[in-house]
């Protein structure tokens, strides 16, 4: 198990200094310093988050919450929050922009998992929790950000697919919130023109298909091997590059064993995701790790989704590899959470035969050995 976390930060922090290279690629050096400062950064996030038992998150998640939830509110206030593109997402705090809708990923996660942990088996969904999720889900939905906004609803799902909640309440609340998803995307224009564009789009090469007809070409013009690494796409113009459509440029300077190599990675760190999540010692150990792997193992698959029009363009990036500090930032802490309860696990195992000598021993200050605590983390 200790390798596996370990080749777990390893795929991780690779992927991240592949996204060095390819921001690079796609923006030149001005952008190279400030993707070194957010790796940095991104790895002391992964060192901290490492050293926090996973039960402290108790304690922790309300105040994230409340933190993310005013991030939400200012990003929204003309002459607070910066606004791109018709988009109100960002914060400029001097030092760096910070994107709140990113860490509003980790915080409904979090907050949820604690909440589900201390049900008992076959309870039904829990409204309070649930709520404040939504309230998450709609404030970064009407940035509008409808790529995170999914992914917020994906790191619920898999904190409540973890859960002990009643089968017949998780697949109920699944259906509605597949339909609603759906119902939001085919409700607003541009969003429509997206499904229609990704069912046909060389019938709008000028337009809405563009970007995904040029990605297609970039990722043809890479062939087997690619143009190499660095090499700045030399052929066609792919728009948002650095962000969304990173993956193209994947394919176009390393080609398809560069595509099959950053698909593998990923498929790893679900693969090891879900181990930690099996393998975890409390219920809330597991919701925390089957949400987070479902917001990292989602989000990358929508990304290399759309870019190889497998899937429609939803406007996510791609996890440690896409340009952007908060997005970085928040699959390192991830990482490190899923760090810890691996490793907290690998302690409960070693301890659980010596307690299970005496089962009906006291605590040497008092209380039972396994009491209700433990089945909630």
């Amino acid at each position: 198990m200790s390798s596996l976390r370990a080749n777990l930060f390893l795929v991780a922090l690779g992927l991240s200094l592949l996204g060095l290279v390819m921001v690079y690629s796609a923006a030149g050096t001005g952008s190279l310093f400030e993707r070194i400062v957010h790796m940095v950064l991104g790895v002391a996030v992964f060192l901290v988050a490492s050293r926090i038992r996973y039960t402290a998150w108790r304690k922790y998640a309300p105040a994230l919450y409340v933190i993310v939830l005013i991030g939400l509110i200012l990003v929204l206030i003309p002459g607070v929050g910066s606004r791109i593109n018709g988009a109100r997402r960002w914060l400029d705090l001097g030092l760096m922009t910070v994107q709140p809708a990113e860490f509003a990923k980790l915080a409904a996660v979090l907050l949820l998992s604690c909440a589900v942990a201390r049900l008992p088996s076959g309870s039904r969904l829990p409204f309070k929790p649930l709520a404040m999720v939504g309230v998450l889900f709609a404030l970064v939905f009407i940035e509008p950000d409808f790529g995170t906004s999914v992914i917020v609803l994906s790191g619920a799902a898999g904190v409540l697919w973890a859960s002990e909640i009643r089968t017949r309440d998780l697949v109920l609340s699944g259906l509605v919130g597949l339909v609603a998803v759906a119902g939001m995307m085919m409700l607003e224009p541009y969003r429509r023109e997206r499904f229609t564009t990704f069912l046909n789009p060389w019938a709008a090469t000028d337009g809405s298909g563009y970007q995904i007809v040029q990605s297609m070409v970039a990722i043809k013009a890479g062939g087997l091997f690619g143009s190499g690494a660095g090499s700045g796409g030399q052929g066609p113009y792919v728009p948002e590059v650095g962000t969304d459509m990173i993956f193209a440029l994947i394919g176009e300077e390393l080609g398809l064993l560069g595509m099959v190599a950053v698909i593998a990675a990923f498929g790893f760190i679900a693969l090891a995701g879900l181990r930690i999540a099996l393998g975890a010692p409390t219920v809330m150990a597991r919701c925390v790790a089957a949400g987070l792997t479902t917001m990292l193992t989602v989000q990358a698959i929508f990304n290399i989704g759309a870019v190889m029009v497998v899937l429609p363009l939803a406007g996510m990036t791609l996890p440690f590899v896409s340009d952007g500090g908060s997005s970085l930032l928040v699959c390192f802490a991830a990482v490190g959470i899923l760090y810890r309860i691996s490793e907290d696990s690998e302690r409960a195992r070693e301890t659980k035969p010596r307690a299970n000598k005496n089962p009906h021993s006291r605590r040497r200050h008092g209380g039972a050995r396994y009491p209700r605590a433990v089945r909630g983390g």
